[in-house]
């Protein structure tokens, strides 16, 4: 009901107008800050987000206190997975590492084995030729150069032991690695699943970008929404918007009487400070064009004011 104010105040206004043109003018407008914190929805892999858990709306938050969380379930559970894709990728390593160690191993006793042969063979081939008979001799020689060849294709076969072992340990830390980018990708993602306050100060929940109505716990919000701030207490401004068949009838510098809804009973002089040079539309007001007006207040009020706060705008007489 609250967000149809503006409109019906514009159409009011607009019948008045049509009988007196010095009518008054009557606005609706929401307390603002000019600097706040704002919490916004994160990315997520559907594009959309639910909202677990909010600070009660107006209690005032201290540095570093939760402020908002995010359904991160799913994320959780994609955490859960790979760390046991990790653990799992782990103990491959360890396996991997005791196979190639066990045929290096073996390849290592090999080549020393076809090495001792060799430095036997190459005994009896020095034997001189004039001790021994035509084929022992040439016996020899050709067992020289068969345990030279062994010793060669012993090691080449250490060669591509160690090889295979350093492609495969290799491969199986590049899985690993690949796990805990992930893992501390979902932690990060997890994390930003809750929003902490970075100043001191009261919160206020967003509004639907679509209909107008409070962020509350349990709503589903898609990325880049706005769903709560903690505004400053420190230059604050009014707000309200104004139909465009209006606009002509206000103009910067204008006197106005602001009425708080928590002060029904006091009123407050203001000052229209900024009139926007392109109206916009407002969804959930329908298909019109409205203009962003800015206050400020004239006096300090007597009385605690807060962002978020409506107010009623009046303004005494309206210029033909």
């Amino acid at each position: 009901m609250s967000r149809l104010i503006p409109v019906c105040l514009s159409l009011l206004s607009l019948c008045a107008f049509a009988d007196d043109p010095r009518a008054q003018l009557l606005l609706s407008g929401e307390l603002r800050a000019k600097e706040s914190q704002v919490f916004y929805a994160p990315m997520t892999d559907d594009w959309r987000v639910e909202v677990q858990w909010l600070m009660p709306e107006g209690q005032v938050a201290q540095p570093d206190e939760i402020v908002v969380v995010f359904d991160g379930a799913s994320i959780q559970g994609d955490i859960d997975a790979e760390t046991v894709a990790l653990n799992t990728a782990r103990e491959k390593l360890q396996q991997e590492k005791t196979k190639h160690a066990q045929t290096v191993l073996e390849k290592e006793f090999a080549l020393q084995r076809e090495q001792l042969l060799l430095k036997k063979a190459a005994i009896d081939a020095a034997v001189p030729k004039q001790y021994l008979s035509a084929f022992e001799y040439e016996s020899f020689q050709v067992a020289e150069s068969e345990a030279e060849a062994k010793v060669e294709k012993a090691r080449k076969e250490l060669v591509q032991a160690q090889l295979a072992r350093d492609v495969a340990i290799e491969k199986q830390q590049i899985s690993i690695d690949r796990s805990l980018s992930k893992l501390e990708l979902n932690r990060e993602r997890l994390a930003a699943m809750t929003l902490r306050a970075e100043r001191a100060g009261p919160v206020l929940y967003g509004k639907h970008p679509w209909t107008g109505e409070r962020v509350f716990v349990g709503m589903t919000a898609q990325p880049s929404w706005e769903i709560a701030e903690i505004p400053s207490l420190n230059d604050l401004y009014i707000e309200a918007w104004l139909h465009e068949i209006d606009v002509d009838r206000v103009r910067e510098g204008q006197s106005a009487v602001l009425t708080f809804d928590a002060r029904l009973h006091s009123t407050l002089p203001a000052t229209l400070t900024e009139i926007a040079t392109q109206p916009q539309k407002r969804k959930e007001w329908g298909s019109g064009l409205y203009y962003r007006l800015v206050f400020s207040l004239s006096e300090a009020p007597e009385f605690q004011i807060l962002p978020g706060m409506g107010a009623r705008i009046e303004f005494p007489e309206v210029d033909s």
